[in-house]
């Protein structure tokens, strides 16, 4: 039997995680892959990755905030993301699992692989490299700007679009992907309204960050890093020309890498290649994509 898509809510905490699961009901002893998307995507974002990993009780999620998920009215920095992925994982009857992320869901997942490493078999970053970084003397700007933004919420209330095409046009506009890709991100973002469609992620995570961590604080967080990772970096994405990128993923200490044609949702956009990598690193089949 095919392994067959189902969509789940998981309870948190008195809110509902929404996620998209791939499982083959007759696979009791699969190994289970819990996926994490970037910012402001969803689930769909690893749609095209699902039928190349059939070995796998894969389950993406909606970040708080994001797709069809709750949002949190305590908000969403990092810390509480790690929380999050505990609670989802644990919600899911899981004791441990493999993690996905792409982007800030590679963040996310690197923090938790650091705070809870009990429950993390081993960590695959697409496209990222750790959390976002800057000198410690830019903290005063950021806290003012970080207390500007939560005093003026109607900045970030969402625009209105006529019809999904308009919404697909501005996402492909802020992003170098397919459109098809994008079309999947939109299904699964918007919402309609009396006067169109608008964004269905909480804008709050439009917000500035109210702290960054400076550059030796993500580099003691991946030198913490236990279990064995993969980094798959796109050759035209945002790590290919950051100048820290190598600096950052060599702390890792269990680390293979890869570098793949393409964007920086070349998970999206070119999934097969993708997926041929993480079936190798955890020696699963079917190992396809060159």
């Amino acid at each position: 039997m095919r392994p067959q898509l189902e969509s789940i809510t998981l309870p948190v905490d008195g809110s509902i995680v929404a996620a998209i699961r791939q499982r083959d009901p007759a696979a009791e002893a699969a190994p289970r892959m819990l996926c994490i998307h970037g910012w402001l995507d969803n689930a769909n974002s690893f749609v095209p990755l699902m039928p190349y990993l059939p070995a796998f009780d894969l389950v993406a999620i909606d970040l708080p905030g994001h797709g069809y998920s709750d949002a949190l009215p305590q908000g969403y920095s990092l810390h509480e993301m790690s929380y999050q992925l505990t609670a989802v994982i644990e919600a899911l009857g899981w004791t441990d699992c493999h993690l996905v992320g792409h982007s800030l869901g590679g963040t996310i997942a690197t923090l938790l692989s650091v705070a809870n490493p009990d429950i993390v078999q081993s960590l695959t970053l697409v496209d990222s490299s750790g959390p976002l970084s800057e000198e410690a003397d830019q903290l005063p700007v950021r806290m003012v700007r970080a207390l500007q933004d939560r005093r003026r919420p109607q900045r970030f209330t969402s625009r209105v679009f006529p019809n999904k095409e308009s919404a697909i046009k501005a996402r492909l506009s802020a992003a170098k992907m397919h459109p098809h890709s994008a079309k999947l991100i939109i299904d699964r973002q918007l919402m309609q309204t009396e006067e169109g469609y608008r964004w269905r992620f909480d804008p709050r995570w439009r917000y500035a960050s109210s702290q960054y961590q400076t550059q030796a604080q993500v580099q003691a967080i991946l030198s913490a890093v236990a279990c064995k990772t993969l980094t798959i970096i796109a050759d035209d994405g945002f790590l290919a020309s950051r100048a820290d990128t190598e600096e950052r993923l060599n702390c890792l200490q269990m680390r293979q890498s890869t570098k793949l044609p393409g964007h920086h949702h070349l998970h999206m956009d070119t999934p097969e290649p993708v997926a041929a990598s993480i079936n190798r690193f955890l020696e699963a089949l079917p190992d396809l994509g060159g």
